[in-house]
């Protein structure tokens, strides 16, 4: 029994001199990292640094600081790790960094409810809140100068300071972290907007100081483990804290029951698992790294792929004609690649690069991206832009430095008249150019409200027509060959369907008077009816004497007698489209023969006669009478 107990203090001497105690910084940033009500450190990274503590026996000493400080107090040494940090190159050359991803974030702009903020390019002379020395600090400037965009930027010690300042009326927009905003819009009294920033990879960061290279991979081995497993305390975590705005404090007493039991567990295995643990540790240690490098490596690059094709797949989901564009992109481009014989290898990262060719898009405008309608020079230097901006994006990810070049020159033309930097003939690099002739092959078979889609047949003359003078003949040549018995299965209808879509399509399309389509949309309708023959017939109707009408009733009588006879019309010709160009004139296309002509003019007649003016009332037929756009029926009216 004497032998046991000594036994028994041997191990527990070991084991305790074992502990090692790490400082752990602790700043505001509810709720991945901050002090409870009752000066508890709590959140998402609380929660899982305890749990890999306890499996170390590592004892922590939570310091409470700034950000600013915190970053400072870890340069210097005075504390050991920092939780919730933003990997940056820059910073890497302060701090070292654990290798596994912890989480993704970006930044969110938020702004005071009564401000309009849409667009970066609304930010322009706003007062703008950002933390100091934050990632959104060392990054958005640069995104702003690209936009041109000059915001006036406040400093603060922390968030909290910067959404008060909002709220106050002393900033016009703050941007922080997603998780922060999404948690503190509500008591702040702000809103959010549609600008996001700035994706970033947050891991722990550790003092130059410490043995970090031992500490930081026994952390990763940890995450990894806690990722593989759905029922782990990560993503107990995750949906604890991040998705869901209740915050939920572990008892201290339940924590003290727990540490007690491990503690007891291990204690009681201590003797058997100590001496089987030293005999096979350097075994396993040599199997499980190799292993762990590879798998870790692998993590690391499919969360960094699901997170820049996330935001490819936003971009794609804020307009119907981009739904699906990257991918039949990417699908052409392997196609013509594969015909001129490049390596999987090379097809592998074209598609790569084709997929996310788009990316930069994420900057540009709703007001641009969302037009229904041919861009302004203006609209179209802007949304050029878009280049420049995925490739800042992903240039520094060293997993997608090669695809960021291949993306930077898809838009040069062989006869060195495109963007952004006028290359021409082979010195535009070789996947460039592919990426280039898939994508104008996409633009030509695909409809859009204004232009009707070229067929596959037509598409490929056109490429051949521009052979030496957009497009590289010899991929044109390959694209011939193989896309020629290509099924395009993108026939979708661009006709607004949400709420928000009607709004812009009528803001496009419609008359502000009578609501009917305005002469735009008419252009648009019979450019496109030369393709499908859709619309056989046309009236024209014309209202005589209006001046004199509203000269005798006024403007406003004039307009509500404007609205009355589309109103007329529409229950006339329930199924075809109407009309109104110019003031007084009114187009109607019908796809059959017109039934009941002379019933349909007693109604508008019987209508004139009461309003004292009067009309014309002619009937055309498009293919006869050679009617292929507005310019042609003009001479009728």
């Amino acid at each position: 029994m004497k032998l046991f107990f000594t036994i028994l203090f041997f191990l527990t001497t070991i084991i305790a001199s074992e502990t090692k105690e790490f400082r752990v910084g602790i700043y505001n940033n509810p709720p991945k990292i901050f002090l409870d009500v009752n000066n508890k450190p709590s959140g998402f990274f609380v929660d899982i640094l305890d749990e890999i503590a306890s499996k170390e026996k590592w004892h922590l000493k939570y310091v409470k600081c700034e950000w600013r400080e915190c970053l400072l107090m870890l340069e210097e040494g005075k504390i050991d790790i920092m939780p919730d940090v933003a990997y940056t190159k820059e910073r890497e050359k302060h701090f070292k960094f654990n290798k596994e991803i912890i989480l993704s974030n970006w930044s969110v702009v938020f702004t005071n409810k009564k401000n309009e903020i849409s667009s970066i390019l609304d930010l322009n002379s706003k007062k703008t809140a950002l933390l100091e020395h934050s990632i959104q600090q060392e990054q958005i400037q640069e995104t702003f100068k690209l936009f041109g965009v000059k915001p006036t930027f406040i400093l603060t010690k922390n968030y909290d300071e910067a959404f008060s300042l909002v709220q106050k009326g002393m900033a016009d927009a703050v941007v922080v972290n997603r998780y922060f905003g999404e948690l503190q819009k509500e008591r702040y009294n702000l809103k959010e907007t549609p600008i996001l920033l700035n994706p970033a990879a947050i891991k722990f960061a550790f003092a130059n100081a410490i043995d970090t290279r031992q500490i930081a991979d026994k952390i990763d081995l940890h995450i990894k483990e806690l990722k593989q497993n759905k029922e782990s305390l990560y993503y107990k975590s995750i949906q604890k804290w991040l998705s869901t705005k209740e915050v939920f404090n572990i008892p201290t007493w339940l924590k003290v029951v727990f540490v007690i039991a491990i503690a007891f567990l291990i204690i009681l295995t201590g003797a058997v698992a100590f001496f089987r643990y030293m005999l096979n540790l350097k075994t396993k240690e040599v199997i499980e790294k190799s292993e762990k490098l590879h798998k870790q490596e692998e993590q690391k690059i499919k969360d960094y792929e699901n997170f820049v094709y996330a935001l490819v797949s936003m971009i794609e989901q804020r307009d119907s004609y981009t739904a699906g564009h990257s991918q039949r992109v990417a699908k052409y481009s392997l196609l013509i690649a594969k015909e001129m014989g490049y390596s999987m290898q090379e097809c592998e990262l074209l598609f790569k690069a084709a997929t996310l060719h788009d990316i930069g898009k994420i900057a540009t405008p709703d007001s641009i991206l969302l037009k229904p309608d041919k861009l302004s020079k203006l609209e179209y230097n802007l949304i050029k832009e878009h280049v420049n901006v995925g490739v800042k994006m992903l240039k520094n990810i060293p997993m997608f430095e090669d695809i960021s070049r291949i993306i930077k020159y898809h838009h040069e033309k062989y006869d060195g008249s495109g963007y952004p930097d006028g290359l021409s003939g082979n010195d535009i690099p070789e996947l460039s150019r592919i990426m280039m002739v898939a994508d104008a092959f996409d633009a030509m078979t695909t409809n859009r409200i204004y232009k009707h889609k070229k067929s596959v047949n037509d598409a490929l003359a056109e490429l051949k027509s521009l052979s030496k003078i957009h497009y590289h003949p010899e991929v044109v040549d390959a694209a011939i060959k193989a896309l020629s018995n290509i099924e395009i299965t993108n026939d979708f209808n661009q006709t607004p369907i949400t709420e928000i879509e009607q709004q812009r399509f009528v803001y496009f399309y419609k008359d502000a008077v009578t609501e009917l389509y305005n002469i735009k949309y008419l252009e648009t309708t019979l450019i496109n009816n030369n393709d499908t023959l859709k619309y056989k017939k046309s009236i024209v109707i014309s209202l005589h004497k209006f001046d004199i009408y509203n000269k005798k009733h006024g403007w406003d009588k004039g307009d509500e007698t404007l609205k009355n006879f589309a109103k007329l019309l529409c229950t006339l010709f329930a199924e075809s489209l109407i009309f109104r160009i110019r003031a007084n004139d009114f187009i109607i296309l019908l796809q059959n023969e017109v039934n009941k002509s002379s019933l349909i003019q007693e109604e508008i007649k019987n209508f004139t006669e009461k309003a004292e003016i009067e009309f014309d009332f002619n009937i055309y037929d498009l293919k006869a009478d050679k009617i292929h756009s507005f310019n042609d029926l003009k001479k009728f009216i």
